[in-house]
């Protein structure tokens, strides 16, 4: 594909793109029912979002035939989270089209679900790193307090974890358990029981790549890998 056939995403593309991205939440739901289950008003949500940063000249918008782009640019990356290509058959012209584009401009963190397969080859064709891993696994049981705490950290031995809000275009019923160090199975499970007190539905574990240990240990409890986020290689 040429990168001629990459162009803006507009305003007039705005029903398109909201409804390729509905589509795509649909098919992630059955995947993590919980973790990517969209909100009630996740349409309607997704199109003001959009729109908004349509208008925003600081935001990358791009689209193809089959596919769209949105890149934010709130640090040395550009962060390409809401990307859609459909069909899927298109991942290795447009897709890989609309992320080069993005990647000619700054270096990308771009954001994977594992399930995902055309979009996972489509950032390998292009010789991204992957950084970072996430795992989840539902909690049980949940008060069904669905609040955040004026402080969202969690006073975890052995863990760094905090409660976050769910992307508003998800409903998980209530906050995310959101983990970033730990070091075995007791803080783990420490820190899921009194995320749950607090109305956690949700927990979320960050990995490094080479951390293998880690991911031995979240295969052990229960934990699903739900993401890749991979980066643009240093000088690439």
């Amino acid at each position: 594909m040429s990168i001629d056939d990459v162009r803006p995403l507009t305003h007039d593309d705005l029903d398109w793109a909201v409804e390729l991205t509905r589509a795509r939440r649909a098919r992630l739901a059955p995947h993590a029912p919980r973790f990517w289950r969209p909100a009630a008003d996740a349409v309607d949500r997704h199109r003001a979002f959009l729109s908004h940063l349509i208008d925003d000249a600081a935001t990358l918008t791009l689209r193809s035939e089959h596919g769209f782009l949105v890149a934010l640019h709130p640090g040395p990356h550009l962060v390409v989270d809401d990307m859609v290509v459909d069909p899927v058959a298109c991942w290795a012209t447009e897709g890989v089209a609309l992320l080069r584009e993005a990647s000619a401009l700054a270096p990308v963190r771009f954001v994977v679900p594992a399930m995902e397969s055309e979009r996972l080859d489509a950032a390998l064709d292009l010789g991204l790193e992957p950084a970072e891993l996430w795992w989840h696994r539902d909690l049980e049981p949940g008060t069904g307090l669905n609040v955040v705490s004026e402080d969202p950290r969690l006073s975890i031995a052995g863990a760094e974890a905090q409660l976050v809000p769910a992307p508003p275009v998800y409903d998980p019923g209530g906050p995310v358990l959101l983990i970033t160090a730990v070091a075995d199975a007791d803080a783990l499970r420490n820190a899921e029981q009194s995320a749950a007190r607090r109305g956690a539905t949700v927990s979320v574990v960050t990995q490094r790549p080479t951390d293998q240990p880690l991911a031995e240990l979240l295969n052990a409890a229960g934990y699903a890998l739900t993401t890749y986020f991979f980066v643009s290689p240093p000088g690439g």
